[in-house]
Protein backbone atom coordinates (compact mmCIF):
# COMPACT_ATOMS: atom_id res chain seq x y z
CA UNK A 1 0.00 0.00 0.00
CA UNK A 2 1.51 3.33 -1.08
CA UNK A 3 2.25 6.00 1.46
CA UNK A 4 0.79 9.48 1.24
CA UNK A 5 2.76 11.82 -0.97
CA UNK A 6 3.13 15.05 1.00
CA UNK A 7 4.54 18.36 -0.19
CA UNK A 8 5.34 21.45 1.87
CA UNK A 9 5.37 24.97 0.45
CA UNK A 10 6.84 27.70 2.63
CA UNK A 11 5.94 31.27 1.69
CA UNK A 12 8.05 34.32 2.50
CA UNK A 13 10.60 36.67 0.94
CA UNK A 14 12.43 36.75 4.29
CA UNK A 15 13.55 33.14 3.80
CA UNK A 16 14.72 33.61 0.21
CA UNK A 17 16.62 36.76 1.20
CA UNK A 18 18.43 34.89 3.97
CA UNK A 19 16.94 37.01 6.74
CA UNK A 20 15.08 34.10 8.37
CA UNK A 21 15.96 30.44 8.73
CA UNK A 22 13.14 28.09 7.72
CA UNK A 23 12.87 26.23 11.02
CA UNK A 24 9.19 25.51 10.29
CA UNK A 25 10.13 23.05 7.53
CA UNK A 26 12.50 21.19 9.83
CA UNK A 27 9.88 20.92 12.58
CA UNK A 28 7.11 19.85 10.20
CA UNK A 29 9.31 17.18 8.61
CA UNK A 30 10.24 15.81 12.05
CA UNK A 31 6.66 15.70 13.29
CA UNK A 32 5.41 14.01 10.13
CA UNK A 33 8.14 11.37 10.39
CA UNK A 34 7.30 10.71 14.03
CA UNK A 35 3.71 10.07 12.97
CA UNK A 36 4.47 7.62 10.18
CA UNK A 37 4.59 10.05 7.24
CA UNK A 38 7.33 11.79 5.36
CA UNK A 39 7.71 14.78 3.10
CA UNK A 40 8.39 14.05 -0.56
CA UNK A 41 9.04 17.66 -1.56
CA UNK A 42 9.82 20.99 0.12
CA UNK A 43 9.82 24.30 -1.73
CA UNK A 44 10.09 27.96 -0.78
CA UNK A 45 8.42 30.77 -2.72
CA UNK A 46 8.49 34.49 -2.11
CA UNK A 47 5.55 36.82 -1.60
CA UNK A 48 4.80 36.74 -5.31
CA UNK A 49 1.35 35.79 -6.57
CA UNK A 50 2.51 34.30 -9.88
CA UNK A 51 5.20 32.15 -8.24
CA UNK A 52 2.80 30.89 -5.59
CA UNK A 53 0.15 29.96 -8.18
CA UNK A 54 2.74 28.05 -10.20
CA UNK A 55 4.07 26.14 -7.19
CA UNK A 56 0.59 25.40 -5.89
CA UNK A 57 -0.45 23.96 -9.25
CA UNK A 58 2.68 21.83 -9.38
CA UNK A 59 2.19 20.51 -5.85
CA UNK A 60 -1.50 19.76 -6.33
CA UNK A 61 -0.74 17.73 -9.46
CA UNK A 62 1.88 15.47 -7.86
CA UNK A 63 1.07 15.24 -4.16
CA UNK A 64 -1.80 13.76 -2.16
CA UNK A 65 -1.34 16.27 0.65
CA UNK A 66 -0.20 19.88 0.23
CA UNK A 67 0.90 21.83 3.30
CA UNK A 68 1.49 25.58 3.18
CA UNK A 69 2.91 27.90 5.83
CA UNK A 70 3.03 31.68 5.72
CA UNK A 71 1.01 34.56 4.38
CA UNK A 72 -2.20 34.22 6.44
CA UNK A 73 -2.48 37.60 8.07
CA UNK A 74 -4.22 40.98 7.83
CA UNK A 75 -1.44 42.88 6.04
CA UNK A 76 -1.17 43.71 2.33
CA UNK A 77 1.65 41.23 1.70
CA UNK A 78 -0.30 38.26 3.05
CA UNK A 79 -1.37 36.85 -0.29
CA UNK A 80 -2.03 33.20 0.52
CA UNK A 81 -5.76 33.37 1.27
CA UNK A 82 -6.93 35.05 -1.97
CA UNK A 83 -4.60 32.99 -4.15
CA UNK A 84 -5.80 29.70 -2.65
CA UNK A 85 -9.42 30.74 -3.15
CA UNK A 86 -8.69 31.67 -6.75
CA UNK A 87 -6.84 28.39 -7.34
CA UNK A 88 -9.93 26.43 -6.32
CA UNK A 89 -12.22 28.78 -8.25
CA UNK A 90 -13.71 29.85 -4.93
CA UNK A 91 -14.71 33.20 -3.42
CA UNK A 92 -13.70 34.93 -0.21
CA UNK A 93 -16.84 35.77 1.74
CA UNK A 94 -17.34 37.27 5.22
CA UNK A 95 -17.64 34.56 7.86
CA UNK A 96 -19.56 35.96 10.86
CA UNK A 97 -18.53 33.12 13.16
CA UNK A 98 -14.87 33.67 12.38
CA UNK A 99 -15.26 37.43 12.75
CA UNK A 100 -16.71 37.05 16.25
CA UNK A 101 -14.03 34.53 17.26
CA UNK A 102 -11.26 36.87 16.10
CA UNK A 103 -12.85 39.90 17.76
CA UNK A 104 -13.31 38.03 21.03
CA UNK A 105 -9.69 36.95 21.03
CA UNK A 106 -8.46 40.54 20.95
CA UNK A 107 -11.07 41.86 23.38
CA UNK A 108 -10.37 39.00 25.79
CA UNK A 109 -6.74 40.13 25.95
CA UNK A 110 -7.73 43.75 26.52
CA UNK A 111 -6.71 44.76 23.01
CA UNK A 112 -8.43 46.63 20.23
CA UNK A 113 -8.70 44.67 16.96
CA UNK A 114 -6.09 46.17 14.59
CA UNK A 115 -6.92 47.70 11.19
CA UNK A 116 -7.23 45.03 8.54
CA UNK A 117 -8.27 42.41 11.06
CA UNK A 118 -11.59 42.04 9.25
CA UNK A 119 -9.67 40.47 6.37
CA UNK A 120 -9.01 37.39 8.53
CA UNK A 121 -12.75 36.71 8.60
CA UNK A 122 -13.03 36.77 4.82
CA UNK A 123 -12.75 33.08 4.16
CA UNK A 124 -13.04 30.77 1.13
CA UNK A 125 -16.65 29.67 0.90
CA UNK A 126 -15.93 25.97 0.25
CA UNK A 127 -13.01 25.55 2.66
CA UNK A 128 -13.01 24.49 6.31
CA UNK A 129 -11.45 26.88 8.85
CA UNK A 130 -8.72 25.30 10.99
CA UNK A 131 -8.84 26.64 14.57
CA UNK A 132 -5.89 28.72 15.69
CA UNK A 133 -5.53 28.49 19.46
CA UNK A 134 -2.40 30.64 19.50
CA UNK A 135 -3.28 33.45 17.11
CA UNK A 136 -5.95 35.16 15.08
CA UNK A 137 -5.56 33.86 11.53
CA UNK A 138 -7.49 30.61 10.92
CA UNK A 139 -5.96 27.90 8.80
CA UNK A 140 -7.53 26.80 5.52
CA UNK A 141 -8.44 23.21 4.72
CA UNK A 142 -9.61 22.04 1.30
CA UNK A 143 -10.55 18.44 0.60
CA UNK A 144 -11.15 17.72 -3.08
CA UNK A 145 -10.72 14.76 -5.45
CA UNK A 146 -8.73 12.65 -2.96
CA UNK A 147 -6.39 15.56 -2.37
CA UNK A 148 -6.02 17.66 0.76
CA UNK A 149 -4.62 21.14 1.24
CA UNK A 150 -3.79 22.57 4.65
CA UNK A 151 -2.65 26.21 4.78
CA UNK A 152 -1.23 27.35 8.11
CA UNK A 153 0.21 30.61 9.44
CA UNK A 154 3.97 31.04 9.35
CA UNK A 155 4.27 32.06 13.01
CA UNK A 156 5.89 28.97 14.54
CA UNK A 157 3.73 28.64 17.65
CA UNK A 158 0.55 28.99 15.57
CA UNK A 159 1.74 26.56 12.90
CA UNK A 160 2.82 23.98 15.49
CA UNK A 161 -0.50 24.06 17.28
CA UNK A 162 -2.45 23.73 14.05
CA UNK A 163 -0.35 20.87 12.70
CA UNK A 164 -0.50 18.95 16.00
CA UNK A 165 -4.17 19.54 16.83
CA UNK A 166 -5.74 19.45 13.37
CA UNK A 167 -3.55 18.29 10.49
CA UNK A 168 -1.93 15.19 12.01
CA UNK A 169 -5.20 13.80 13.44
CA UNK A 170 -6.81 14.32 10.04
CA UNK A 171 -3.97 12.58 8.21
CA UNK A 172 -4.41 9.60 10.54
CA UNK A 173 -7.95 9.15 9.21
CA UNK A 174 -6.90 9.08 5.55
CA UNK A 175 -3.60 7.20 5.81
CA UNK A 176 -3.02 4.98 2.76
CA UNK A 177 0.29 3.55 3.90
CA UNK A 178 2.67 3.60 6.84
CA UNK A 179 6.20 4.95 6.81
CA UNK A 180 8.65 3.83 9.47
CA UNK A 181 12.35 4.30 10.10
CA UNK A 182 15.17 3.52 12.49
CA UNK A 183 18.39 5.39 13.15
CA UNK A 184 21.81 3.88 13.87
CA UNK A 185 24.68 6.20 14.83
CA UNK A 186 28.25 5.33 13.89
CA UNK A 187 31.63 6.82 14.74
CA UNK A 188 35.20 6.57 13.53
CA UNK A 189 34.37 5.26 10.06
CA UNK A 190 33.58 6.98 6.77
CA UNK A 191 30.56 6.64 4.53
CA UNK A 192 32.44 4.77 1.79
CA UNK A 193 33.92 2.19 4.16
CA UNK A 194 30.55 1.62 5.80
CA UNK A 195 28.99 0.97 2.41
CA UNK A 196 31.74 -1.52 1.60
CA UNK A 197 31.23 -3.42 4.85
CA UNK A 198 27.43 -3.46 4.64
CA UNK A 199 27.59 -4.68 1.06
CA UNK A 200 24.57 -5.79 -0.92
CA UNK A 201 21.56 -3.56 -0.21
CA UNK A 202 19.23 -6.22 -1.56
CA UNK A 203 19.71 -8.01 1.75
CA UNK A 204 17.83 -5.11 3.38
CA UNK A 205 14.74 -5.29 1.13
CA UNK A 206 11.99 -4.12 1.46
CA UNK A 207 13.75 -1.58 3.69
CA UNK A 208 16.10 1.01 2.23
CA UNK A 209 19.26 2.50 3.70
CA UNK A 210 20.54 6.08 3.62
CA UNK A 211 23.99 7.29 4.71
CA UNK A 212 23.94 10.71 6.40
CA UNK A 213 27.50 11.92 7.08
CA UNK A 214 28.26 14.83 9.40
CA UNK A 215 31.52 16.69 9.99
CA UNK A 216 31.29 16.39 13.75
CA UNK A 217 28.79 13.61 14.47
CA UNK A 218 29.92 10.67 12.35
CA UNK A 219 27.76 8.86 9.80
CA UNK A 220 24.11 8.24 10.62
CA UNK A 221 22.46 5.20 9.06
CA UNK A 222 18.75 5.65 8.43
CA UNK A 223 16.78 2.50 7.69
CA UNK A 224 13.31 3.23 6.30
CA UNK A 225 10.39 1.26 4.95
CA UNK A 226 6.81 1.71 3.74
CA UNK A 227 4.08 -0.86 4.25
CA UNK A 228 0.45 -1.55 5.02
CA UNK A 229 0.71 -1.50 8.81
CA UNK A 230 3.14 -0.91 11.65
CA UNK A 231 3.60 -4.63 12.30
CA UNK A 232 4.81 -5.22 8.76
CA UNK A 233 7.09 -2.19 8.99
CA UNK A 234 8.64 -3.23 12.32
CA UNK A 235 9.39 -6.70 11.01
CA UNK A 236 11.12 -5.33 7.90
CA UNK A 237 13.09 -2.74 9.88
CA UNK A 238 14.25 -5.32 12.43
CA UNK A 239 15.43 -7.65 9.67
CA UNK A 240 17.43 -4.82 8.08
CA UNK A 241 18.88 -3.64 11.39
CA UNK A 242 19.98 -7.17 12.34
CA UNK A 243 21.80 -7.51 9.03
CA UNK A 244 23.52 -4.12 9.34
CA UNK A 245 24.61 -4.87 12.90
CA UNK A 246 26.05 -8.18 11.78
CA UNK A 247 28.33 -6.23 9.45
CA UNK A 248 29.26 -3.02 11.29
CA UNK A 249 28.14 -3.37 14.90
CA UNK A 250 31.56 -2.42 16.31
CA UNK A 251 31.17 1.03 14.73
CA UNK A 252 27.65 1.70 16.07
CA UNK A 253 27.49 3.70 19.27
CA UNK A 254 23.74 4.25 19.60
CA UNK A 255 20.31 3.76 18.11
CA UNK A 256 17.95 6.72 17.79
CA UNK A 257 18.85 10.34 18.36
CA UNK A 258 21.41 9.90 21.15
CA UNK A 259 24.42 12.20 20.59
CA UNK A 260 27.94 10.78 20.59
CA UNK A 261 28.95 12.62 23.74
CA UNK A 262 26.00 11.10 25.63
CA UNK A 263 27.14 7.60 24.68
CA UNK A 264 30.65 8.40 25.90
CA UNK A 265 29.43 9.82 29.21
CA UNK A 266 27.28 6.74 29.76
CA UNK A 267 30.35 4.54 29.25
CA UNK A 268 32.36 6.65 31.71
CA UNK A 269 29.62 6.44 34.32
CA UNK A 270 29.23 2.69 33.87
CA UNK A 271 32.96 2.32 34.50
CA UNK A 272 32.92 4.83 37.37
CA UNK A 273 35.59 6.89 35.59
CA UNK A 274 36.31 10.62 35.65
CA UNK A 275 37.35 12.56 32.55
CA UNK A 276 39.54 15.61 31.94
CA UNK A 277 40.24 17.43 28.68
CA UNK A 278 43.24 19.36 27.39
CA UNK A 279 42.36 21.40 24.30
CA UNK A 280 44.45 23.66 22.12
CA UNK A 281 43.16 24.20 18.57
CA UNK A 282 39.57 23.28 19.52
CA UNK A 283 39.50 25.98 22.20
CA UNK A 284 36.93 24.31 24.47
CA UNK A 285 34.77 22.82 21.71
CA UNK A 286 35.04 19.30 23.14
CA UNK A 287 34.14 20.49 26.63
CA UNK A 288 31.14 22.35 25.19
CA UNK A 289 29.84 19.16 23.59
CA UNK A 290 30.36 17.19 26.80
CA UNK A 291 28.60 19.67 29.09
CA UNK A 292 25.65 19.97 26.68
CA UNK A 293 24.54 16.59 28.08
CA UNK A 294 22.49 16.80 31.30
CA UNK A 295 24.26 15.02 34.16
CA UNK A 296 27.69 15.35 32.57
CA UNK A 297 29.13 16.49 35.91
CA UNK A 298 28.87 12.88 37.10
CA UNK A 299 31.85 11.98 34.91
CA UNK A 300 33.42 15.20 33.60
CA UNK A 301 35.86 16.71 36.08
CA UNK A 302 37.41 19.65 34.24
CA UNK A 303 38.79 20.97 31.01
CA UNK A 304 41.99 22.90 30.23
CA UNK A 305 42.08 25.28 27.26
CA UNK A 306 45.81 25.64 26.70
CA UNK A 307 46.11 27.62 23.50
CA UNK A 308 49.60 29.01 24.06
CA UNK A 309 52.84 27.20 24.85
CA UNK A 310 52.95 29.02 28.17
CA UNK A 311 49.52 27.67 29.08
CA UNK A 312 50.59 24.14 28.17
CA UNK A 313 53.59 24.46 30.45
CA UNK A 314 51.94 26.22 33.39
CA UNK A 315 48.61 24.37 33.46
CA UNK A 316 49.59 20.93 32.20
CA UNK A 317 53.24 20.69 33.07
CA UNK A 318 54.39 20.17 29.48
CA UNK A 319 58.19 20.39 29.38
CA UNK A 320 59.46 23.55 27.64
CA UNK A 321 62.28 21.53 26.04
CA UNK A 322 59.66 19.20 24.53
CA UNK A 323 57.86 22.18 23.00
CA UNK A 324 61.06 23.63 21.61
CA UNK A 325 62.27 20.33 20.17
CA UNK A 326 59.04 19.02 18.64
CA UNK A 327 56.72 22.02 18.49
CA UNK A 328 53.25 22.42 20.01
CA UNK A 329 51.69 20.44 17.18
CA UNK A 330 53.34 17.07 17.62
CA UNK A 331 52.68 13.57 18.93
CA UNK A 332 55.02 14.16 21.85
CA UNK A 333 53.21 17.29 23.02
CA UNK A 334 49.77 15.74 22.53
CA UNK A 335 50.86 12.87 24.78
CA UNK A 336 52.28 15.25 27.38
CA UNK A 337 49.08 17.30 27.36
CA UNK A 338 46.89 14.23 27.93
CA UNK A 339 49.16 12.89 30.64
CA UNK A 340 49.41 16.31 32.30
CA UNK A 341 45.64 16.81 32.27
CA UNK A 342 45.07 13.38 33.84
CA UNK A 343 47.58 13.97 36.61
CA UNK A 344 46.67 17.61 37.32
CA UNK A 345 42.93 16.79 37.50
CA UNK A 346 43.45 13.53 39.39
CA UNK A 347 41.14 11.61 37.02
CA UNK A 348 41.06 8.17 35.42
CA UNK A 349 41.33 9.25 31.80
CA UNK A 350 42.16 12.39 29.84
CA UNK A 351 42.01 13.45 26.21
CA UNK A 352 44.11 16.05 24.42
CA UNK A 353 44.08 17.75 21.04
CA UNK A 354 46.60 20.07 19.40
CA UNK A 355 46.72 21.15 15.79
CA UNK A 356 46.81 23.85 13.12
CA UNK A 357 43.24 24.89 12.32
CA UNK A 358 44.23 27.51 9.73
CA UNK A 359 43.90 29.32 7.51
CA UNK A 360 47.42 30.47 8.47
CA UNK A 361 50.17 28.93 10.57
CA UNK A 362 50.98 25.95 8.37
CA UNK A 363 54.36 24.96 6.95
CA UNK A 364 55.58 22.34 4.51
CA UNK A 365 56.41 20.00 7.38
CA UNK A 366 53.30 20.86 9.37
CA UNK A 367 50.50 21.92 7.02
CA UNK A 368 47.16 23.47 7.93
CA UNK A 369 44.84 20.71 9.13
CA UNK A 370 47.55 18.68 10.89
CA UNK A 371 46.13 17.51 14.22
CA UNK A 372 47.24 15.18 17.01
CA UNK A 373 44.92 13.71 19.62
CA UNK A 374 46.00 11.88 22.72
CA UNK A 375 44.41 9.65 25.36
CA UNK A 376 45.99 8.89 28.72
CA UNK A 377 44.78 6.46 31.37
CA UNK A 378 46.26 4.10 33.91
CA UNK A 379 47.50 1.80 31.14
CA UNK A 380 49.54 4.45 29.36
CA UNK A 381 49.14 7.04 26.66
CA UNK A 382 48.37 6.81 22.96
CA UNK A 383 48.43 9.43 20.20
CA UNK A 384 46.70 9.63 16.83
CA UNK A 385 47.76 11.78 13.87
CA UNK A 386 45.28 13.35 11.40
CA UNK A 387 45.46 15.68 8.43
CA UNK A 388 42.11 17.35 7.79
CA UNK A 389 41.32 19.37 4.68
CA UNK A 390 38.80 22.13 5.27
CA UNK A 391 38.31 25.64 6.54
CA UNK A 392 39.10 26.69 10.10
CA UNK A 393 35.69 25.81 11.49
CA UNK A 394 35.54 22.39 9.80
CA UNK A 395 39.07 21.53 10.96
CA UNK A 396 38.24 22.40 14.55
CA UNK A 397 34.99 20.41 14.48
CA UNK A 398 36.70 17.39 12.92
CA UNK A 399 39.45 17.64 15.54
CA UNK A 400 36.92 17.60 18.37
CA UNK A 401 35.16 14.59 16.86
CA UNK A 402 38.46 12.76 16.33
CA UNK A 403 39.41 13.23 19.98
CA UNK A 404 36.02 11.92 21.12
CA UNK A 405 36.30 8.93 18.78
CA UNK A 406 39.69 8.09 20.28
CA UNK A 407 38.24 8.30 23.77
CA UNK A 408 35.28 6.11 22.77
CA UNK A 409 37.57 3.48 21.31
CA UNK A 410 39.75 3.52 24.39
CA UNK A 411 36.73 3.00 26.62
CA UNK A 412 35.64 0.11 24.42
CA UNK A 413 39.17 -1.33 24.54
CA UNK A 414 39.20 -1.22 20.76
CA UNK A 415 42.36 0.72 20.00
CA UNK A 416 43.08 2.12 16.53
CA UNK A 417 45.75 0.06 14.82
CA UNK A 418 47.36 3.24 13.54
CA UNK A 419 47.72 4.67 17.03
CA UNK A 420 51.19 5.38 18.36
CA UNK A 421 52.09 4.36 21.89
CA UNK A 422 53.99 7.12 23.67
Amino acid sequence: MAELKIELITIGDEILLGHTLDTNAHWIASRLTENGHRLRWISVVGDNASDLRHQLRRAWNRADIVLLTGGLGPTHDDITRPIIADFFDDNLIPNPELAERIRSRFVGRGLKPPPGCHLLAEFPSRATPMPNEHGSAPGIHYSLDDHELFAMPGVPVEMKGMLSDYVLPHLATIRSGVFGYRILRTAGIGETRLAELIGDRERLSPATLAYLPSVDHGVTLRISCTGADTGEIDQALQKAEDYIRSRVDSHIYAAGDEPFEKAILDMLEERNMKLALAESCTGGMIASRIVSVPGSSNSFERGFVTYSNRAKTELLGVDENLLQKHGAVSAEVAAAMAEGARLKAGVDIAVSVTGIAGPTGGTTEKPVGLVFTGVSDGDGCEVQRYHFIGDRDANRRRSAQAALVMLWRRLKDVLPQTGVKV
